[in-house]
């Protein structure tokens, strides 16, 4: 009996132990001011990296944001917006000041503008960084972003979806689920692969793939395009996320500078993952250390050819006599420019926006806006503003 009784004891001290445990755990991993999804344990290996996401620089070893020192607004709200969101980041000085005799050659003939010029050479300094660094890889975020308070899930449907364009299969050699790998030939025709659904590599030593498969992935734009056949040197696979509840019903979606192929082959609440084509702005981007590598030699050193988002976009479309590099990007993009209440004067100090009064505060095609949600989330709420309700008609939020 009295052997039972311990055991019994045992047991139970063991179950209130497991419960401590537990709790310990998932307090552990909350992040930020209000209760936002955390990720399950998993059980295997694959499973677990994919976990990385979850952690305070998204599965990056770093997250770096441009800010000028001068613009302390924009410093104080992008603090608040990643302490929110459980995010970890450090700060790269924005520059205002750049030496003609140190462009590469063709700056002098490109004629950008202060701001331009600024822009081009603090993404040179955080590449610069990262391969003197040795940093594996980096989300690189301009001041204004912002992303939706559920961006560490979205990120994991990301990363999912990038490892079916740029991982191999299982037991192969260089062998991909896209047939349009490395480029399409004649006749060939975009192949949709549902995440989910496909059979892909499983992720080894980052939750995005092995940075030696991958350079950059634009996460944050103002608008892109798929790539077509007659491209010719870009694969045309596409890795659908279905059902996506922070993709906006598709009279909110605005595709701003690409074209609207998105919206008219795909049901509502889409997300697409592709290899990169035509984007514009460079508001946010994954980098790994063999994409900074590229990236400063190519556009800090070999030559320059236009603005910051210009030399981007022939890096990863493989034009302006540069080698196509592994880009990709996404739809409706994950981080996107903040707009908010005020002259617009104050949007962005890269260009000129006018002086006209923005009389609404929003962030386009971003469903639970951290921006918009900040008054919220300080205060512990959890009725978040949806600037994009389904069933609601469009939105005129102008500029």
């Amino acid at each position: 009996m009295p052997t039972h009784s311990c055991f019994a004891r045992s047991l139970l001290a063991g179950a209130v132990s497991l419960c401590i445990i537990v709790i310990i755990i998932l307090r552990f991993n909350e992040s930020g001011f209000s209760p936002l999804p955390l990720a399950r344990s998993p059980p295997s290996r694959s499973a677990r990296i994919l976990d990385d996401v979850f952690n305070q620089t998204l599965g990056f070893q770093k997250i770096f944001v441009i800010n000028l020192p001068s613009r302390s607004d924009h410093r104080d709200a992008m603090s608040l917006a990643a302490a929110a969101t459980g995010l970890q980041i450090e700060y790269v000085d924005g520059v205002t000041e750049v030496e003609e005799k140190a462009l590469p050659p063709g700056g002098a003939e490109v004629h950008l503008n202060k701001g331009g010029l600024g822009n081009w050479r603090a993404h040179m300094n955080i590449a610069r960084m990262i391969v003197e660094q040795n940093i594996t890889s980096a989300l690189v975020l301009e001041d204004d972003a912002d992303w939706d308070l559920r961006i560490k899930s979205q990120m994991q449907d990301f990363a999912r979806a990038a490892h079916i364009l740029v991982q191999s299969k299982p037991g192969t050699s260089h062998q991909y689920l896209d047939p349009t790998w490395p480029q399409p030939s004649a006749g060939q025709s975009p192949q949709n692969f549902v995440v989910g659904e496909e059979v892909t590599a499983e992720p080894s030593t980052s939750p995005y793939g092995d940075i030696d498969r991958w350079d950059l992935f634009w996460l944050g734009h103002c608008g892109t395009r798929f790539p077509r056949a007659t491209d010719i040197n870009a694969p045309l696979g596409r890795a659908v996320l279905q059902d996506d509840e922070t993709v906006p019903e598709k009279q909110h979606v605005k595709m701003q500078f690409g074209n609207d192929e998105l919206i008219q082959e795909y049901p509502a609440h889409t997300r697409v993952v592709s290899r990169a084509r035509m984007n514009t702005c460079t508001l946010g981007y994954g980098i790994s250390l063999p994409g900074a590598r590229r990236l400063l030699y190519e556009l800090g050193v070999r030559k320059m050819t236009g603005t910051t988002d210009m030399m981007f976009r022939s890096l990863c479309d493989g034009v302006d006599e540069r080698r196509i590099r592994t880009c990709l990007t996404v739809q409706p993009q994950l981080f996107q420019h903040h707009r908010p209440v005020g002259s617009k004067s104050t949007f962005s100090d890269i260009s000129d926006h006018g002086s006209d009064y923005n009389e609404q505060a929003f962030s386009r095609n971003i469903r639970w806006s951290t921006r918009l949600n900040l008054g919220k989330l300080v205060d512990g709420e959890t009725d978040y503003i949806d600037l994009f309700k389904d069933g609601e008609g469009s939105n005129d939020l102008g500029f």
